[in-house]
């Protein structure tokens, strides 16, 4: 009935032999179905009543009551079984959706009790629909029964259990024919614990565990029991409206339209029709989780099933995200065994019934606007289900999405610069929703190509797991675009403490992206128009909003980012950093060549290149070595097709170069991370030998030491204070061996780290002194 096979006709020959299945959740709606049943039954004798059977088809942690339809399930094998139900519709439904969470206390107008239905029936008995599911012959029920089941209990085709099955059967069919109506976003798991307990394949690895540990099989299934019941979700139409709901609440400050690419989308809706798939997110807000859902939601596609943590699972909010989709899941169950294998065997059900999954890889959200290094923990457990159950050509699909302003950034700005993160609350909740009314700007999303599984690796394979997510990782800096928020900062920051007038920053937005299309990074619709209109509204909401600051006594607006902003600002300017970080160590290396002696120039490029790589290997993530050399000079062959006879030449050709980057990037990306790094190398240069590293009060200590040295001018900007960088230097200087007890080579070996980022600090100030002086004879600058 609802395997995908071709629907049965129902022949006028076979209308006497049916067994009709209503799934009637009460008397008015059973009323309706017998109506329709005898108006429609056509018995050429005109001596037999029509055979049916009526029960409420409802998902539970109950046995359903089929005395009735098991006794009328013993007729020919050619019997066709029908499914019956009442759809109730809801008048301008389908405009906009418009569910009201008081209908969490009177009930899912599209389920009413029988007082509601009668009322309905008196005003507009059109909108009560008779539903006809695909009908299926009782010996195709049968072979179903075998093949997914195994047989069930051993008792045959005329047990309990079978007709326990042909009712699932019937109301699976039925939802089919319901989303014809309603749409496939109402597409939801049914009868999840049932299926589980009679599948094959779990009955074989619950026997398997019960050889492992010496146990019957009959407590390993009681004790499987309650753990079906806490991990497996149980969405409904109802909340799967109220969601989305709060979703659009979520958004309120936003513009009201997603920017979405119509060919993606179309290729998302192929991907999740056709695929066990998981849709991966970067992680940049509180909200982000709920653009893919929202996404899905508003075009029609089946809801996503998204993860949360058992400590989240309490009172009515937890119901309420149980009921809309997401899966509860507990911190540690390494000793549960049979936790572990339901969890298993549930996440591969939902691969297989193609119930798309989602969850931030992250694991968090980032505080520093770059991508952070990918949790392997639930790609693991999809993984590790794909591969206990034989799911093949699993589909893993980054998904980015890009906001004008993120709320959060402001919290992520002083957690970083040490202040106490404010803890979740009602009232944290309340102010955060308030905050999100607040003109914000637009969203983009963008969704990359699928990591496409094959087949699954085993458990123990932890390199073909860091593989998987290292590549979706690469796909999701890949798409991610450049929008006028993340470009606006990059120039600002680079010009600091300058501003820049408004024909100055459309000359060098204007210089950015032409370099980007060539390059085919994706820009937001703004700046894929060059619309100076558009380009302009988003200036000013981020004006609104605190990021930029406008002068306009003069006469010519001059726009800036006031300097205790830099922290928020550089967050928006790391959301893109990978995109130009080939050519920031380009412009960093040939600024060394500049400044030292030279005796084989292009031989020290290449050091310089690999070195700056090796320094900030904690920050960013890099092909291997020979793919990426392949792309600087990919990049450098852009800058000027000769640039290996020019290197070669030694000065003349390192300056002619440089004048071919104009205006450089390199600084805006990278001198921040060389100043927090020095900052904690300097720290470590105070030691005396054989003192130990204390990492907690060594990253205290540096962001107290990060802001004497910004009020010194040591370092050039607050964007270089934060407990990330800080962690990352230390984790650097741990690699390089210089973070173990402090002895006489230790000490030297931190001293000349410290000299060497001190020395790429001043080489980057360098390139900001020539950015700026650069900056009047921009095309549209002051003097053109």
């Amino acid at each position: 009935m609802a395997d995908g096979t071709p629907r049965t006709p129902i022949l006028v020959e076979q209308a006497a032999d049916r067994l009709y299945i209503i799934d009637a959740r009460n008397g008015v709606e059973r009323g309706i179905l017998l109506d329709w049943i005898h108006a429609t039954f056509d018995d050429p004798g005109g001596d037999r009543e029509p055979q049916w059977a009526s029960l409420d088809i409802e998902d539970g942690d109950h046995a359903l009551p089929v005395d009735v339809l098991q006794a009328r399930l013993g007729g020919a094998a050619s019997r066709q079984v029908v499914p019956l139900r009442v759809a109730w519709r809801i008048p301008n439904f389908d405009r906009d959706r418009a569910l009201k969470f008081r209908h969490l206390i009177f009930g899912d107008p599209r389920h009413p009790g029988p007082l509601r239905a009668r009322l309905i029936l008196m005003r507009d008995r059109r909108r009560a629909q008779i539903l006809v599911g695909e009908a299926a012959t009782l010996d195709n029920l049968r072979d179903r029964f075998c093949a997914q089941t195994g047989g069930g209990d051993g008792e045959g085709a005329d047990s309990p259990e079978f007709a326990g099955f042909v009712a699932r059967q019937a109301a699976l069919a039925l939802d089919v024919a319901e989303r014809g109506i309603r749409g496939t976003r109402y597409k939801v798991p049914r009868f999840v614990a049932d299926s589980l307990r009679t599948s094959p394949k779990f009955r074989a690895a619950l026997a398997d565990l019960s050889e492992q540990l010496g146990r019957p099989v009959a407590d390993l299934y009681r004790e499987a029991r309650p753990l079906m019941k806490e991990v497996i979700a149980r969405p409904s139409a109802l909340f799967l409206d109220l969601r989305a709901r709060l979703d659009r609440m979520m958004f309120g400050g936003y513009a009201p339209e997603m920017e979405v690419d119509a060919a993606e989308l179309a290729k998302l809706r192929g991907i999740l029709r056709e695929h066990p798939t998981a849709i991966l997110f970067t992680h940049k807000t509180y909200i982000d989780g709920a653009t893919p859902s929202r996404l899905t939601y508003e075009n029609d596609m089946p809801m996503l099933h998204s993860f949360g943590g058992a400590n989240l699972d309490f009172a009515v909010m937890g119901e309420f995200f149980r009921r809309s989709g997401m899966i509860f899941i507990r911190r540690s169950f390494q000793d549960q065994p049979v936790y572990k294998l339901v969890l298993r065997h549930y996440i591969a059900w939902l691969l297989a019934k193609r119930f798309p999954l989602s969850w931030a890889f992250e694991g968090t959200r980032s505080r520093l606007g770059k991508l952070m290094p990918p949790k392997y923990g639930l790609m693991k457990y999809v993984l590790d289900a794909a591969h206990a159950t034989g799911t093949q050509d699993v589909h893993f699909i980054p998904f980015v999405t890009s906001f004008d302003l993120i709320r959060d950034v402001e919290e992520y700005a002083a957690e970083q610069t040490g202040r106490s993160k404010k803890p979740e609350s009602l009232s944290w909740f309340i102010g955060y929703m308030k905050s999100l009314k607040e003109p914000s700007g637009r969203i983009r999303l963008d969704i990359g190509d699928p990591v496409v599984i094959a087949e699954a690796p085993g458990p123990d394979d932890k390199r073909a797991l860091e593989r998987i997510a290292f590549a979706v990782a690469v796909e999701a800096n890949r798409v991610t675009p450049l929008t006028v928020t993340s470009v606006m900062c990059l120039i600002l920051l680079g010009l600091a403490p300058r501003g820049a007038t408004a024909a100055e920053l459309l000359a060098a937005i204007a210089a950015i992206t032409d370099w980007a299309r060539v390059r085919g990074i994706r820009l937001s619709k703004e700046l894929a128009e060059g619309c100076e209109s558009a380009i302009t509204a988003t200036v000013d909401t981020l004006i609104a909003g605190g990021l930029l600051t406008r002068y306009e006594a003069g006469s010519e607006n001059v726009y800036s980012i006031d300097p205790a902003k830099h922290p928020m600002a550089s967050y928006y300017r790391n959301i893109i950093a990978h995109h130009f970080l080939d050519r920031a160590m380009i412009e960093l290396a040939l600024f060394q060549l500049r400044d030292t002696d030279r005796g084989d120039t292009t031989a020290a490029f290449w050091d310089h290149v690999d070195r700056l790589r090796d320094l900030f290997k904690f920050e960013f993530f890099y092909p291997p070595r020979d793919e990426h050399r392949a792309a600087i000079e990919a990049e450098l062959t852009r800058i000027d097709p000769v640039w290996d006879r020019r290197l070669a030449s030694g000065a003349s050709g390192v300056a002619s170069l440089i004048r071919r980057c104009q205006p450089v990037v390199g600084h805006a990306i990278l001198l921040p991370f060389a100043e927090a790094y020095s900052v904690v190398a300097e720290l470590l240069t105070r030691a005396r030998p054989g003192d130990e590293v204390d990492a907690k009060a060594l990253l205290e200590a540096a962001l107290v030491e990060g802001r004497q040295a910004y009020l010194l001018r040591r370092i050039s900007s607050e964007a270089a204070i934060g407990k990330l960088l800080f962690e990352n230097a230390l984790s650097l200087m741990r690699h390089m061996g210089l973070a173990e007890a402090a002895a006489p080579e230790a000490l030297a070996g931190r001293r000349a780290l410290l000299l060497e980022l001190r020395g790429l600090a001043n080489v980057m100030e360098s390139m900001r002194l020539s950015t700026t002086a650069l900056a009047d004879r921009l095309p549209g600058g002051s003097d053109a």
